[in-house]
C-alpha cells in the first residue's frame, strides 16, 4: 500500500489535500475500518474497484466518485491492485462550486455523473487519459484555479465559524461558537449542514477526535493524556466516544494494524 501526498499551492483556498492510493498485488486482499475526516471528497478509480460497505450497504466504487461527510466510520475493502487519484475539499468548498445541498451526500460515495452532471462534464476530461500523478495535479490546479465558485454571507459565516472549530481543536460547545459568530443557532446549523453536510455539533465533536487520533498516531503524548487535554472526563468517556467513531472499543482496536489509518492521520 502507498499513499502519496501533493503539494496544494494556488487551490489551497479549495482543496485540503491531492493524494495517490495505491495496492500491489502483495497487499490483496485489503480490508480496513476508515475513519472518515472533516471533508469531502472527489476520487477518481483507475483501477481496481475497491468498495466499502456502511450499514450492511455496499458501494461499488469506479470511475469519478464524490464522496460527503460521514460522521461514523465505515469498511473499505480491495480485492485487486488498485490506484486511484483524489482530493479533498475544504469542508466549504464543494458547495461553493456546485452550489448544491451538500447534506444530500451525507454517509454516501456517488458516482459525480450521477449527482452534478454538469460539473461531471467539466472535470472528467482531466482523469480520462492515462495521465501521471504530476500531470494530474498540473491540469487539476489549472481546472481549480479557473473554476467558478461563489461565496455568500452564509458562506462566509460557515467559514468563520469552521475557523473557530479548527483553532480551538474543536474545543469549544455551540454556545461558545455562537458568541464568536452572533447568529441564532437555528440559523447557523441550517447553513452549516447544507454547506458542509453535517451539523455543527457533529462536526465539532468529529474534528476534536480526529485531532486526538492524529496526535496520537504522530506519537506526541500520551494516549492518556490526550483524553484530558480533549475535554474527555474520563476513560469511559472517551470509550464511549471512541466507539460511537470507530464502531469497535479502543481495547480492540489498538490490538489490530490499521496501516492506512495510520497513514493518513499523520498526514
Amino acid at each position: 500500500m502507498n499513499l502519496t501526498y501533493f503539494n496544494t499551492d494556488k487551490i489551497n483556498h479549495l482543496v485540503e489535500e491531492i493524494f495517490e492510493l495505491t495496492f500491489s498485488k502483495e497487499d490483496i486482499p485489503f480490508q480496513t475500518t476508515i475513519l472518515p475526516l472533516e471533508y469531502s471528497n472527489l476520487t477518481y478509480i483507475i483501477s481496481g474497484n475497491p468498495k466499502t460497505v456502511n450499514k450492511q450497504t455496499e458501494t461499488d466504487l469506479e470511475g469519478l466518485i464524490v464522496t460527503g461527510q460521514f460522521f461514523r466510520s465505515y469498511q473499505y475493502y480491495v480485492n485487486a491492485p488498485s490506484k486511484s487519484f483524489g482530493l479533498s475539499f475544504h469542508p466549504t468548498a464543494l458547495y461553493k462550486l456546485l452550489q448544491t445541498d451538500i447534506s444530500k451526500l451525507e454517509n454516501k460515495h456517488i458516482p459525480l455523473k450521477l449527482y452534478h452532471k454538469a460539473f461531471y462534464d467539466q472535470i472528467n476530461p482531466i482523469f480520462e487519459n492515462d495521465i501521471t500523478c504530476t500531470d494530474f495535479v498540473k491540469k487539476l490546479k489549472v481546472f481549480l484555479s479557473k473554476a467558478t465558485f461563489t461565496t455568500t454571507k452564509d458562506t462566509d459565516t460557515v467559514d468563520k465559524a469552521i475557523h473557530i472549530i479548527r483553532k480551538k481543536d474543536g474545543l469549544l460547545t455551540i454556545n461558545e461558537l455562537l458568541d464568536d459568530i452572533l447568529i441564532s443557532q437555528k440559523s447557523l446549523e441550517l447553513q452549516f449542514k447544507k454547506i458542509v453536510g453535517i451539523t455543527p455539533g457533529k462536526y465539532i465533536r468529529k474534528y476534536r477526535f480526529i485531532k486526538l487520533m492524529r496526535k496520537f498516531e504522530s506519537q506526541e503524548i500520551e494516549l492518556k493524556d490526550l483524553i484530558y487535554m480533549y475535554n474527555y472526563y474520563d476513560q469511559s468517556h472517551f470509550s464511549k466516544d471512541f466507539k460511537l467513531f470507530m464502531k469497535e472499543s479502543p481495547t480492540s482496536y489498538f490490538k489490530k494494524e490499521y496501516p492506512l489509518i495510520k497513514e493518513y492521520l499523520k498526514n
